[in-house]
C-alpha cells in the first residue's frame, strides 16, 4: 500500500506548496537474484521527466549518490551495470532492477520524480531486504545436490506516487 501526504505550505496570500512524498513500501529479494523496485508517474500528463534513484534519504533537491538517472527518455547516469531501467520509460515506468542481489544490497532506496515547478517533485521510499536464496534439495541413492531456487519467492508490493 502507498499513500501520499501532502504538507500545504503558506508562502503568500496566493500561493501554496506542496511537498508530496510516499510512504515507503517493502520488497524481499534473494541473494543472486534480480529484484525490481517499482516507481511509476504519469507520464501523460507530466511529459518526459528527470528521473533519479539513489540509496537512503533524499535530500531537497536532486539526488545524493545517484545509483541511476533517466532524463524520461533515455538512461543518463548509472553508477553499475547492476542498477537498470528495464520498464517502458515511454509510459512513465522508471521502477529500478538490482541484478545478482548480495546482502549489501539491502537498506531504503529512493526514486526523485522531478516534477517541474517549485516543491513539486514526487519521492517514493523503498525498503529492500536481502535474504538467502531459497535452496532445493535433490537426493539420489549415491549424491546429495543443493541448488539454488531459479524463482524469487516473496513479497512484492507495488507503490505509485502520484498526485
Amino acid at each position: 500500500r502507498s499513500s501520499v501526504w501532502c504538507w500545504f505550505l503558506h508562502v503568500t496570500s496566493f500561493l501554496a506548496v506542496c511537498i508530496c512524498e510516499c510512504d515507503s513500501s517493502r520488497v524481499k529479494g534473494h541473494t543472486g537474484q534480480d529484484v525490481t523496485l517499482p516507481c511509476k508517474y504519469d507520464r501523460k500528463y507530466h511529459g518526459a521527466v528527470e528521473v533519479c534513484w539513489q540509496r537512503g534519504e533524499i535530500p531537497i533537491n536532486k539526488c545524493s549518490n545517484q545509483l541511476i538517472s533517466t532524463d524520461g527518455d533515455k538512461v543518463l547516469t548509472r553508477a553499475s551495470s547492476r542498477y537498470q531501467l528495464l520498464g517502458r520509460l515511454e509510459d512513465g515506468d522508471v521502477s529500478l532492477t538490482i541484478k545478482s542481489l548480495t546482502e549489501g544490497d539491502a537498506g531504503r532506496y529512493g526514486c526523485r520524480v522531478e516534477i517541474p515547478g517549485p516543491f513539486n517533485d514526487e519521492k517514493l521510499y523503498i525498503d529492500l531486504t536481502v535474504v538467502p536464496a531459497p535452496q532445493i534439495h535433490t537426493s539420489t541413492a549415491s549424491t546429495t545436490k543443493t541448488t539454488a531456487a531459479s524463482q524469487t519467492e516473496g513479497d512484492r508490493f507495488k507503490a505509485v506516487c502520484s498526485l
